[in-house]
């Protein structure tokens, strides 16, 4: 597998395009939820819920620009994502109520499984390590949101 020759000169699949609108539901449901608790408790809330949808976009875009999107075993990384994704973000209304769990569970699942991924379908050895150690910190700091 190699890594894209010039990013930049790239073309955006229509599944990347589809990949970012799953996140734009999430934008929603969280102006939503900042709506409905318009308190300094329901914007902290947000901004924990919303930092952690940022990470699990920013390291899956991360990730699909060192392996092509045209690659199939990047179509089906991504495609479980979006899965995952979509159940993490139908849990932002009660993410701090009875469906916390569904969100955690999402949220542990995107980055475990997108680690896994990139320690299959990365470039070389020595970057998997460089790139499995970071995917990991974002897994193993998952905490506060299983104690939230």
């Amino acid at each position: 597998m190699q890594l894209t020759s010039d990013p930049a000169r790239r073309e955006v699949t229509p599944l990347e395009l589809f990949f970012d609108l799953v996140y734009v539901f999430a934008i929603g449901q969280l102006s939503h939820r900042l709506l409905v608790h318009p308190t300094w408790t329901g914007a902290a809330q947000a901004l924990v819920l919303y930092l952690a949808v940022y990470a699990a976009w920013a390291y899956t875009t991360w990730a699909v620009t060192l392996v092509p999107a045209e690659d199939p075993r990047t179509r089906r990384m991504l495609l479980g994502v979006m899965l995952a994704g979509l159940f993490m973000n139908a849990a932002i209304p009660r993410a701090f109520g009875d469906a916390g769990w569904v969100f955690v569970a999402t949220f542990l699942l995107i980055h475990i499984g997108r680690t896994v991924w990139l320690l299959t379908v990365g470039p070389s050895a020595s970057t998997r390590l460089i790139r499995s150690t970071s995917s990991a910190s974002w897994s193993g700091s998952s905490g506060p949101h299983l104690c939230g």
